[in-house]
């Protein structure tokens, strides 16, 4: 009888000790168990010493006999150590659901490689070439419209016919469908999707596919770069600078740079995929981390749209009227054409803040530091950070005066009451990113869109993603200023990126487009950088910004979290932790009230470490967090290279 260790996949669990008198390999699947169940679990290490205490014995192997790769146990390791996180942890992201139940068919890809995809042009064969033989991770740069898509496909039709496996992660599960529909003309065969919508009892299929090597494609959201590939050949993160790429719970990774290193630990090649790419992917081609390739022209020589600035200072909006004179002309000239528009705005609802004109009210959540949003679709307050609702007052909850209060600004809802009653005849859609979590309602939209059955689609960030539209060829950005407020340090970046996206989807094929920026701030250097096409410029004076500040890439960052329930206790804790701070080089900013300071019902502080490229931090922060005296009501949270201090 012998003695090892095997990581159960659960939050928050180390290796357990077990007896067993099987041998096993490290990697083997094995069932143990666990409190009161049965589970999954991974052989961990063997031949382990004897313990004093009783142990539990393993029941047996897994029903399929399974064993995971060195290479991804490593990344358990590896990922674990990087973010801080129990193996536990990050085990649960390598086996999310427990694939030892019968009976349950494994999936399985059919393919045939009769299939031909289209041939690609000079420029294209070039990026695919250095793909294909580059040995660190390529970032391919090309303007919307530029093809990129083709150029992976074919790198991953050659992986396919050498027995490999493919993964094309993508930032927003709505993506999925364009993407798989050309997949599958392209490829013969439907590729496999991981997302959160996927049944559990069909993510038990395909994790066991996975795991065999029958399923080779899967297109999946972040969740899908951890599952336990048995012959991974490439990973394609498309828009690689989206922030949906971070996990904002749990193991707090970035699936971009989780990407990276999995590359690095499977000998298998990355392609980072933008028209728009992050500041800091673009430095690490700057210091040969990544090789840049370009693409500058659109497909098929299709023609970049041009680009409007609207200054609103100078127009006169009638009363409950957003949009400009010139943008109203716009949209019923393309009208006219039997063309498609595209309305853009990042605010859900119907107007983001309630104020009383008589007192000063404000209708705020009561669990959180944030304004509720009137949605006029279902008649009521909602909070977008905690989800809590409340009905809409009919006077002044304060000082009781009727017809005191006052709508201010627009969200997508009222934009797109101006768009109908202006054009009463057209078939007008708003969408925005809870909308489109409903199963099978962004597919709808999307095939309406491609078949022209929309003229005007009204939406939020969701709808600026990689989409093609063929008849879309006006473009409007309302408040296209939006995003320069704050103080997140990517501020001026995702703007940027965001009018890139969005305005790239007009015009992509052989008619011209036409994009219309509403701004109140039209000298602003993003709005400049975007109109002259200054990319170049607008990339090194943000770079030089941050390397005077010492922020990242030039500097690496965590932040830290404490939360509790009481406002004051929650300060003090927060002021305490930070005397257990280990004497270093590193700049240490805070505790200061986090910018969402009350997030359901809880308050927190921030505390913003940053070091140079070079310093051990995450040595540094749990030497920082393993000496300090923490009760059980405050809970600490670091995150590691954070993309939002909120």
């Amino acid at each position: 009888m012998q003695v090892i260790k095997v990581l159960v996949p659960i939050a928050g669990m180390f290796p357990l000790d077990y007896t067993t008198d099987t041998m096993y390999e490290v990697g083997d699947l094995v069932i143990v168990p666990f409190r009161n169940k049965e589970i999954t679990a991974i052989v961990w290490e063997i031949n382990c010493p004897k313990p004093s205490r009783v142990l539990r014995s393993v029941i047996g192997k897994c029903v399929f006999a399974a064993r995971l790769p060195e290479s991804t146990l490593s990344m358990i390791k590896r990922a674990s150590s990087y973010y801080l996180a129990e193996l536990g942890s990050v085990a649960k992201l390598v086996l999310p659901v427990d694939v030892n139940q019968l009976p349950i068919k494994i999936k399985d890809q059919s393919m045939s490689f009769d299939q031909s995809l289209p041939p690609l042009s000079l420029e294209q064969q070039e990026v695919l070439a250095k793909l294909e033989n580059s040995k660190i991770p390529i970032l391919i740069k090309g303007v919307t419209g530029s093809g990129k898509t083709e150029i992976y496909f074919h790198a991953i039709m050659n992986y396919l016919k050498s027995g490999k496996q493919a993964l094309i992660m993508l930032p927003e599960i709505s993506l999925s469908q364009q993407i798989i529909s050309r997949f599958t003309q392209r490829f013969g065969f439907e590729p496999v999707i991981w997302n959160s919508k996927v049944s559990k009892v069909q993510k038990k299929r395909i994790l066991r596919g996975i795991i065999t090597g029958t399923v080779k494609v899967v297109i999946g959201a972040r969740s899908a770069l951890f599952l336990p590939y048995k012959n991974l050949g490439i990973i394609v993160v498309d828009e690689e600078h989206d922030s949906s790429y971070k996990q904002f719970e749990g193991v707090l990774y970035n699936a971009r740079d989780m990407a990276v290193l999995r590359g690095a630990i499977e000998g298998c090649q990355i392609a980072l995929v933008s028209a728009t790419p992050s500041i800091e992917s673009l430095y690490n081609s700057r210091i040969n981390k990544y090789q840049l390739i370009e693409l500058k022209d659109r497909y098929n020589q299709a023609i970049l749209p041009e680009i409007q600035i609207i200054d609103m200072r100078q127009e006169s909006l009638s009363k409950n009227s957003w949009l400009s004179t010139k943008v109203v002309k716009a949209i019923k000239l393309t009208l006219e054409k039997k063309q498609q528009v595209l309305i853009f705005l990042n605010r859900k609802g119907y107007a983001p803040l309630i104020l009383c004109k008589a007192c000063g009210y404000r209708a705020s959540c009561k669990s959180c530091s944030a304004s509720m949003v009137l949605h006029k679709e279902t008649n009521r307050l909602e909070c977008h950070y905690c989800g809590s609702v409340s009905s809409i007052p009919s006077s002044c909850p304060d000082c009781t005066q009727s017809d005191s209060l006052i709508l201010c600004g627009p969200g997508i809802e009222r934009i797109a009451e101006e768009v109908i009653n202006l054009f009463p005849s057209s078939k007008t859609i708003a969408v925005s990113r809870d909308q489109s979590s409903f199963d099978g309602k962004m597919e709808e939209l999307l095939k309406a869109m491609e078949n022209g059955e929309i003229d005007i689609l009204i939406g939020t960030q969701i709808i600026t993603k990689g989409y093609h539209f063929s008849k879309l060829t006006l473009v409007i950005v309302v408040d296209a200023d939006v995003g320069f407020v704050g103080g997140d340090l990517r501020a001026s970046e995702r703007t940027f990126q965001l009018l890139n996206q969005v305005g790239g989807r007009a015009g992509r094929e052989s008619i011209k487009g036409l994009v219309m920026l509403q701004t109140y701030v039209p000298d602003h250097k993003v709005i400049g950088a975007f109109v002259n096409n200054k990319e170049n410029d607008f990339f090194e004076e943000e770079l030089e910004s941050r390397r005077i500040a010492v922020m990242p890439p030039f500097a690496r960052i965590a932040a830290i979290t404490i939360t509790g329930n009481n406002s004051n206790k929650t300060k003090e804790m927060a002021k305490k932790f930070l005397s257990f701070a280990p004497r270093s080089d590193v700049r240490i900013l805070g505790p200061a009230e986090a910018m969402m300071y009350k997030l359901s019902g809880k308050y927190r502080y921030k505390i913003l470490v940053i070091a140079l490229r070079d310093f051990n931090l995450q040595k540094y922060l749990k030497l920082w967090k393993d000496s300090a005296e923490i009760p059980s009501s405050f809970q600490v949270k670091i995150d590691i290279d954070p993309q939002s201090l909120l």
